[in-house]
C-alpha cells in the first residue's frame, strides 16, 4: 500500500537515482524472488493448525485444503498431529530463512546504492564553483553528505525491507482470502481502504512537519560547524553565552518540529488500531455465524483469522513509514540538488604544453558576487617572469584578481587569458598545475607534515618532498620535532605556528613547481622574525616564475618588479617596485603591454 503523499514523493525522488540501481538489478531480482518465497511460506503457515483443528474437532473431518493434507498424511490422529507439527516447523523456519536472505540481499543492495550516491555527491560538491559554496554554510553542506544520505539509506532500507514485502504480503493474503471464501475475504480486505484513507491524511499532515524539521536540523548543523571552526575566537572573547543562546534558539526550533512529528505519530497509531479491531471483530462475528450454520469449518475460520492478522501486520508497518519516507523524500531532494548542479565545463580542444610560459591577461574583467561589482572593466597584462605586487586599500579587489587568475571564480563579463588561452576553456587539472597559490593562512589537513607538502603533487617522491621542505625552510623547525617531516598534525595544522604553516604552504608551491605563483598576503600578521623567515622562503619560490601578490608589507613588495595600485576595482596607477631588481626585470616592465583603465591607456 503506497501512501498518497509521502511514499509517492519518496519514490519520485528516488527515481532520480535509478542509474545507481542498474548495477544492482541482479541482486534486487534475487531479493524479489526470496520475498516471494517468504510470502509462500507465510501463506502455508496457518494450514497445519487448520488440519489439527478440523481433524480433531470437526464432526465430518477436515474439508478443503486440510482434507487434502489429511489424505496425503493418512494414518491415525497421532500421525496427523505429528505431521502438522513438522509442517508448521518447516514452513516457519523456511519463512525465517527467506526473510533473512531477502533482507540481506536487498538491504545490502540498498547500502551499496547509497554509498555510490554519497560518493558522487561528495565528488560533485567538491567541484562546484566557489559561488555555490559561498552561498551555503559548511555545516549545511556537510549535513547533505552525511545526514541526508543516511536518510536516503534508511528510506531505501524501508522500501526493500518493509514497503515491498508489505505490499507483496497484502496482495498475496488478500488474493488467497478471496479465493478461500469470497465472503470472508471481502470482510478481511474491507478494512484496507479505511487504513489507506487514514494513512493518506496522515501523510499530508506529516509532510510539512518533516520539511520544517529537516530545515531546522540543517540550520542547527550549520551553526554547530561554524562554532567549532571558530572555537578559538569563542574562547578568546569568552562569548560562550552568545553561542549558547543561538544554539538554544535553533535547537528549540528543531525540538518543536520533532515534537510535532511525534504528536502526529502518536495520534495516528490509536486510529489504526481501532480500524484493525473493528475489522477483526466483524470477521469473528460473521465467521462464527458461518461455523454455526455449517458454511465453513472451524479450521477455515482459523486460517482466515490468521491471514487477517498477518495482512494487518504489514499494513501497520507501512502506515508508520510515512515520516521515514517524508524525511527521505526531503533528503533525496536535497542530495539530488547537489548532483544536478554541473561543475563548470571546459571545452578546449587545443593541445596544451606541459608547462605554460606564464603570461597573464585580464581583458575588460567585471566580477559581481551578487552584491554589486567588485571589479569594474579591469584590464591588466603580466608578462612571463614578471613579479607584480597589487596594492590598494582593503576591499579594493586585489584578492579577487588572484581568485580569478587561480580559476576559483569566473568573471561575470570579460576574459582571463593564460598564454593567450581563455582560462574558461582550459581543463581544470592542467590549469591548476600551472598556478601555485600561497594564501594568507595556509590550511593544513590532518596528517603528517610530509603529507601536507605532498598534497600539491601526490606522486612526488620522498626525496622531492624533503628537497621542497629544505628550500622552504620547513626542515629548520621540522628537524626539531619528534618524527621530523613525519610528525602528525591535528586538524587545521594545530601544533604549528602561523609562520610554520606558511612555510609548509611555500613548500607545497615549490613541490608543484608551477610557472605562475599567486601570493595573497602571505606574511600578514607576522612578527618581524616570522616574516623574515617566510619572505626568505618566498624569495626562493618566486625565482624564474610569474608572480602576482597582494601585500601591504614592504619586505614582500621588495620582491616585486612592478606595483599596480587598485582602487574600487579599477587600476589606478602602475609603477616600478621600489625594491632592487636586475636590468632584465626593468626592461621587461618598460616593454610590457599597456594597461587600459576605463577605456584609456596608462
Amino acid at each position: 500500500m503506497i501512501h498518497d503523499g509521502a511514499d509517492r514523493g519518496l519514490l519520485r525522488q528516488l527515481w532520480q537515482f535509478r542509474a545507481y540501481g542498474r548495477p544492482r538489478l541482479r541482486a534486487l531480482s534475487l531479493g524479489v524472488g526470496l520475498r516471494i518465497c517468504e510470502l509462500l511460506a507465510d501463506l502455508a503457515q496457518p494450514w497445519p493448525l487448520a488440519l489439527v483443528v478440523d481433524g480433531l474437532f470437526a464432526a465430518n473431518g477436515p474439508h478443503g485444503p486440510p482434507a487434502l493434507l489429511a489424505s496425503l498424511v493418512g494414518g491415525s490422529t497421532r500421525t496427523l498431529l505429528f505431521a502438522a507439527a513438522v509442517a508448521l516447523l518447516v514452513v516457519t523456519l523456511a519463512s525465517g530463512a527467506f526473510d533473512y536472505l531477502g533482507d540481506r540481499v536487498m538491504n545490502g543492495a540498498g547500502e551499496k546504492i547509497t554509498a555510490a550516491i554519497r560518493t558522487d555527491a561528495f565528488a560533485n560538491l567538491q567541484r562546484l564553483p566557489m559561488t555555490y559554496h559561498d552561498q551555503h554554510a559548511v555545516g549545511e553542506l556537510t549535513s547533505r553528505i552525511s545526514t541526508d544520505t543516511d536518510r536516503i539509506e534508511s528510506s531505501l532500507t524501508a522500501v526493500f525491507s518493509t514497503l515491498f514485502p508489505g505490499v507483496l504480503s497484502i496482495v498475496g493474503f488478500g488474493a488467497v482470502l478471496v479465493s478461500v471464501d469470497w465472503r470472508l475475504g471481502l470482510i478481511a480486505i474491507g478494512c484496507i481502504p479505511a487504513i489507506f484513507l487514514s494513512s493518506a491524511r496522515y501523510s499530508r499532515l506529516t509532510r510539512q512537519s518533516a520539511r520544517q524539521q529537516r530545515a531546522a536540523e540543517g540550520r542547527l548543523a550549520g551553526f554547530v560547524a561554524e562554532s567549532l571552526q571558530g572555537i578559538r575566537t569563542i574562547h578568546a572573547f569568552g562569548s560562550h553565552h552568545l553561542h549558547d543562546t543561538r544554539f538554544a534558539a535553533d535547537n528549540g526550533d528543531t525540538l518543536r518540529a520533532g515534537l510535532r512529528a511525534v504528536e502526529l505519530r502518536a495520534r495516528f497509531t490509536p486510529l489504526l488500531e481501532g480500524i484493525t479491531a473493528v475489522g477483526t471483530a466483524v470477521l469473528l462475528w460473521v465467521g462464527g455465524l458461518g461455523v454455526l450454520n455449517g458454511w465453513w469449518t472451524v479450521g477455515l475460520l482459523v486460517v482466515v483469522t490468521s491471514y487477517l492478522r498477518d495482512m494487518i501486520k504489514p499494513v501497520r508497518g507501512l502506515s508508520k513509514l510515512s515520516m521515514t519516507f517524508t524525511q527521505g523524500a526531503a533528503s533525496a531532494e536535497r542530495v539530488a540538488e547537489v548532483l544536478a548542479r554541473t561543475p563548470p565545463a571546459t571545452h578546449g580542444t587545443q593541445r596544451l604544453p606541459a608547462r605554460a610560459d606564464g603570461r597573464i591577461d585580464l581583458d575588460d574583467v567585471v566580477l559581481d558576487y551578487g552584491r554589486g561589482p567588485v571589479l569594474h572593466h579591469l584590464d591588466l597584462t603580466i608578462r612571463p617572469g614578471e613579479r607584480v605586487a597589487l596594492l590598494g586599500p582593503n576591499g579594493a579587489g586585489k584578492s579577487t584578481v588572484l581568485a580569478l587568475i587561480a580559476g576559483l571564480y569566473r568573471p561575470t563579463t570579460g576574459t582571463i587569458f593564460l598564454d593567450g588561452r581563455n582560462t574558461a576553456d582550459l581543463p581544470n587539472q592542467w590549469l591548476h598545475r600551472q598556478i601555485a597559490v600561497v594564501l594568507q593562512d595556509t590550511f593544513l589537513f590532518s596528517g603528517t607534515i610530509a603529507e601536507n607538502i605532498r598534497y600539491a603533487r601526490p606522486d612526488a617522491t620522498p626525496e622531492e618532498v624533503a628537497r621542497a621542505a629544505q628550500t622552504a625552510l620547513v626542515s629548520d623547525f621540522a628537524d626539531g620535532l619528534p618524527d621530523g617531516l613525519d610528525t602528525r598534525l591535528g586538524d587545521g595544522g594545530i601544533g604549528l605556528s602561523g609562520g610554520q604553516r606558511q612555510r609548509v604552504g611555500v613548500a607545497r608551491a615549490l613541490l608543484l613547481d608551477a610557472p605562475v605563483v599567486l601570493l595573497d598576503e602571505p606574511t600578514a600578521g607576522f612578527d618581524s622574525h616570522a616574516e623574515r623567515l617566510v619572505v626568505e622562503a618566498l624569495t626562493r619560490l618566486v625565482q624564474g616564475r610569474t608572480v602576482v601578490m597582494t601585500t601591504h608589507r614592504p619586505a614582500l613588495i621588495r620582491l616585486a618588479t612592478r606595483t599596480v595600485d587598485i582602487h574600487d576595482g579599477v587600476v589606478q596607477h602602475l609603477a616600478l617596485a621600489p625594491g632592487s631588481f636586475d636590468d632584465d626585470d626593468e626592461e621587461a616592465v618598460q616593454s610590457s603591454a599597456p594597461v587600459r583603465r576605463n577605456g584609456t591607456t596608462d
